[in-house]
């Protein structure tokens, strides 16, 4: 695996850039103290991607192992963290595609048109119930366009609005070019704007 980005390793770093040396050398509990610091970031991404929990608990142990088996393979020159979402990033796309085939036999068998199951689209933000009193339709409406959109456009407003990253960081995560990252989030927000001017809360031309 390539990596394109350089820059200086923060302290946490410089930390999980030793504990995946360590995993190279086959430490095990190495492997046990990286997942410590970033399952969480980990799950909620695959969670993002997935919409499904199980699911997204399966991408988790798929990625745990499958940075076991690379290693040794890392060069150092991105952040851990990166390259461990980019590993989620990997896993959590073949479960969709597969879900996705899935889908296509089943109405292919009995010619009707199959959605995923609610559990199945991104999952909300636990709003609180005043907020969902207040804002139920938008929520809807939301809900609604995120599903409109397409995996690739979803990941990369995971990344860049939910884990703060960078455009570097999303396409190396993505493995496509910074103007295909560039792309994507544009054609997302414009989608989303016009989400919300259905909603009375902007327009179109909202930047």
């Amino acid at each position: 695996m390539e990596w394109i980005l350089d820059r200086s390793m923060t302290p946490q770093g410089t930390q999980d850039a030793e504990l995946v040396r360590r995993m190279a050398a086959g430490d095990e509990e190495a492997l046990r103290r990286l997942y410590a610091a970033h399952d969480r970031r980990m799950y909620a991404y695959a969670l993002r991607l997935t919409g499904d929990a199980a699911t997204a608990e399966d991408v988790l142990q798929e990625s745990l192992v499958a940075a076991w088996q690379g290693a040794k393979r890392f060069r150092g020159d991105s952040q851990t963290s990166t390259w461990l979402l980019g590993i989620v990033h990997h896993k959590a796309m073949n479960a969709i595609r597969r879900r996705e085939r899935i889908i296509a036999r089943e109405t292919a068998i009995d010619g009707t048109e199959r959605k995923e199951p609610p559990e199945h689209r991104i999952p909300d933000d636990a709003p609180t119930p005043d907020e969902e009193a207040l804002a139920s339709d938008m929520a809807r409406l939301l809900r609604a366009g995120l599903d409109e959109l397409s995996k690739e456009h979803r990941a990369v407003l995971a990344l860049v609005f939910y884990h703060g990253l960078g455009l570097r960081e999303v396409a190396e995560i993505c493995r496509c070019p910074v103007g295909t990252v560039k792309s994507r989030l544009s054609y997302a927000k414009k989608h989303l704007r016009g989400i919300l001017s259905r909603c009375g809360l902007g327009t179109e031309d909202t930047p």
